[in-house]
């Protein structure tokens, strides 16, 4: 995707979670209204105020809902111009997604679900999607160096590399991790990418 594309992503998605979040305030706004009016003024009759507010607060939840997947939409472009290398665009938030990246947090988490998918692997244990078991039992040395790498705090890692991770442990339409009739090359082929991209080398690990 071009720049253009990707500013104007970030755009529609920033106006999707605005007027959720409007929409939600205005419906919590109305809730209010309704059971003031029906139980505190009087000027709205009980049986009408109760179904009014229960109605506006389950829009509420609704709209919060969506406001949160349009937030995710939101992440899943500042990844794409985090992979691209378009740090012009959208600046701030970049940067600031890019340091959610590669926060200690978010890299331990990483680690914990790769190490997970390994012992399901080896251990035969049931896991809530199919997973390449075959491949994960092959290629689990570089499994667990990108767990390694990720559990190392001294060692700074590049955002993009996290975006590829990320996705090689969610995306279960295109992620060679959730493949299982794939050949276990795709996924060692993905995991040196991951691997690279994450700027790591071996020297840096022996430190």
């Amino acid at each position: 995707m071009t720049p253009s594309e990707l500013t104007a992503g970030v755009s529609r998605a920033n106006e999707r979670i605005r007027s959720a979040l409007t929409g939600a305030t205005s419906l919590a706004v109305l809730a209010v209204i309704a059971l003031a009016g029906g139980y505190g003024v009087h000027r709205i009759q009980p049986g009408l105020a109760k179904p009014m507010a229960v109605l506006s607060l389950g829009g509420v939840l609704v709209l919060a809902v969506a406001g949160r997947v349009f937030s995710w939409q939101r992440d899943e472009i500042y990844d794409d111009i985090v992979l691209a290398g378009f740090r012009h665009v959208h600046p701030a938030e970049v940067a600031r997604r890019a340091r959610q990246l590669v926060s200690i947090s978010h890299r331990r988490r990483f680690a914990d679900t790769l190490d997970r998918f390994v012992a399901a692997a080896v251990e035969r244990q049931p896991t809530p999607v199919p997973v390449h078991r075959d491949a994960l039992i092959e290629l689990q040395p570089e499994v667990q160096l990108i767990s390694t790498i990720l559990r190392r705090d001294d060692v700074e890692l590049e955002p993009a590399g996290m975006v590829l991770l990320r996705r090689l442990v969610t995306d279960g339409t295109t992620s060679p991790l959730f493949q299982p009739a794939a050949e276990p090359r795709e996924l060692e082929r993905e995991l040196e990418r991951i691997r690279r991209v994450l700027g790591v080398d071996e020297q840096q690990l022996a430190a």
